[in-house]
């Protein structure tokens, strides 16, 4: 669907004077961390386009992009040329200029205390070409000792994660090819970008804190309250909020993750984590448990997957002043499923919702093409690109669907986009 933004934005040579945060620490580096003019003038027109998904729908929805431009260790040891690798400068690189509102990232620390971006502790769950279905470790190397944490950054550097020589950053670098892309999004009047960090290794905690403060110290890192932690460690998270606290650092941002066994119970659960029952309530003591784990913490939201949501958690987070962040993984075919945007319509009328997405473009689109066919107003005139490049338009006469059930029931868990068989 083609729509076009009602602010106008900067061409690149009106940019030319937007330097980096702090053009001493640019000298020398790779231009990687760094955004060039056209990309910044990108990256600006892509957030009109969520400006005026959230004018035209008069939702708060926060499109979060979900380890860069999406997970693809799903597709197996290697994956389609298309898709970057995930939680890599290059995705995270791409999500910034689609317009992201946020970047979700995975975090372990290395053996010499350096903390690396990346999904698995495993090393051959994300290294290009491995065999992700069951280890085969390299000559002399063991399931023990082929993990981040057992090898310094500079050991990490040259493990491929993507076909051409991506390797896992850290997450320094992360965090200065984000401020410089909220450099020109300050001086523009924009949000900056908020950093989404799961927390997988509860001995990365310090090491995260001292990079947050040592960015502070300089006037160019990324500011606490940019910054949402999320984990299923909740004794991590409690962890990560008393030395914080003791370091003075305040205005922590903490949202735990909630699995569905949380809320359905474990004897709901299948082996691949569907509910036996699509129709299953909440357990009879969800509620409270969660009540006890978010605002018995002083955390500040709640991290469920989109599919598990209903409305006793939109109530709590309602009546607690909190927010919402809905995931998904491998979740690239929106066009054959609207219920996730009927539940993230409902979802952010009531409450601040972040959306982890594969693709915020993709996302984004079918957003705003849905809550127009939602909203009943005539006929609409769509366009999409054919798979072969050519336009296509067509016309479709909404049918003013009514989304406040949608909570009561959920919405219906599609099948994995890499369990169909495209590429």
């Amino acid at each position: 669907m083609t729509i076009k933004p009602t602010a106008s934005f900067p061409s690149a040579s009106s940019i030319s004077e937007v330097k980096p945060s702090d053009p001493s620490r640019a000298a020398g580096r790779a231009s990687a961390n760094f955004l060039t003019e056209s990309e910044k003038c990108e990256m600006l027109q892509n957030r009109g386009y969520s400006k005026l998904l959230k004018e035209r729908t008069g939702n708060h929805l926060m499109l979060t992009a979900h380890r860069g431009m999406g997970p693809t260790s799903v597709f197996g040891s290697t994956f389609p040329e298309k898709y970057l690798p995930e939680n890599s400068l290059v995705a995270i690189r791409a999500a910034i200029l689609q317009g992201a509102d946020a970047i979700e990232i995975d975090i372990f620390k290395s053996k010499d205390g350096q903390v690396i971006v990346t999904h698995d502790d495993e090393i051959w769950r994300n290294e290009f070409g491995a065999d992700r279905s069951g280890p085969k470790p390299p000559l002399r190397e063991t399931t023990s000792s082929y993990l981040v944490g057992q090898k310094t950054a500079d050991e990490l550097k040259q493990v491929r994660i993507g076909r051409n020589g991506e390797t896992m950053p850290t997450l320094s670098e992360v965090m200065e090819l984000v401020n410089d892309a909220n450099v020109t999004l300050t001086q523009y009047g924009e949000k900056p970008i908020l950093l989404n960090i799961e927390l997988k290794d509860a001995t990365a905690v310090s090491a995260t804190l001292d990079l947050i403060a040592d960015g502070a110290a300089e006037n160019g890192g990324t500011p606490i309250e940019n910054i949402v932690f999320c984990s299923f460690k909740h004794e991590a998270l409690r962890q990560l909020k008393a030395e914080a606290e003791r370091r003075g650092m305040s205005g922590i941002n903490i949202a735990p993750g909630i699995k569905t066994a949380d809320l359905f119970g474990k004897e709901q659960m299948n082996a691949d984590f569907t509910l036996k029952d699509p129709k299953a309530k909440y357990q009879a003591n969800a509620e409270a448990n969660l009540r006890k784990l978010v605002e018995g913490n002083g955390f500040q939201g709640y991290d469920g997957i989109l599919w598990d949501l209903r409305k006793p958690i939109v109530d709590l987070a309602l009546d607690g002043g909190k927010a919402l962040h809905a995931s998904t993984s491998d979740f690239r075919q929106y066009n054959d499923n609207r219920d996730f945007a009927r539940v993230l319509l409902e979802l952010s009328k009531r409450v601040d919702t972040f959306f982890k997405c594969d693709n915020v473009d993709d996302a984004r689109k079918v957003l705003l093409e849905s809550s127009m066919l939602m909203a009943g107003i005539g006929i609409q005139v769509m366009h999409k690109t054919a798979e072969d490049g050519s336009d296509c338009f067509y016309f479709c006469q909404a049918g003013g669907t009514d989304t406040r059930d949608i909570l009561a029931t959920g919405a219906k868990k599609p099948i994995a986009y890499s369990k169909l068989g495209r590429d």
